[in-house]
């Protein structure tokens, strides 16, 4: 019985791995969507492509699939250039992005902990 149900079992499986892939590049492109908009620049191709996957505790201890993504952004429309973020648990964990302007604040669905500071000012001369 056993022998007959482990193929079904295994497409399953295989089945729920892909849906998931598919879900978690799908809210990745929308968070660095998100991100490119604060930053004034723009999300080349409108994707992202997953770069890497490694196992992260989340914060409640547990085990869980970090994914890794990249993608390009163009500062003025004629140029390319390279930015990332990492996932965790369906939140943003780091980014990098090129940018000219403040950082973005960075807001996700589950509410973020990410507070966006300002660039402090230049020394003043008092002389």
């Amino acid at each position: 019985m056993l022998e007959t149900m482990l193929p079904l079992i295994f497409v399953l499986l295989g089945v729920y791995v892909w849906q998931n892939a598919l879900k978690a590049r799908e809210q990745a492109r929308a968070l660095g969507h998100d991100l490119c908009v604060g930053a004034c620049v723009q999300l080349l191709d409108q994707s992202v492509s997953l770069s890497a996957l490694a196992l992260a505790r989340n914060l409640d201890g547990r085990l869980r699939l970090r994914r890794s993504y990249t993608f390009e952004v163009s500062l003025d429309g004629h140029d390319r250039h390279r930015g990332g973020l990492q996932m965790l648990d369906g939140r943003i964990v780091s980014w990098s992005l090129p940018f000219t302007h403040a950082p973005p604040a960075v807001t996700d669905v589950h509410g973020s902990n990410v507070i966006a500071l300002r660039r402090p000012d230049p020394p003043r001369n008092l002389h």
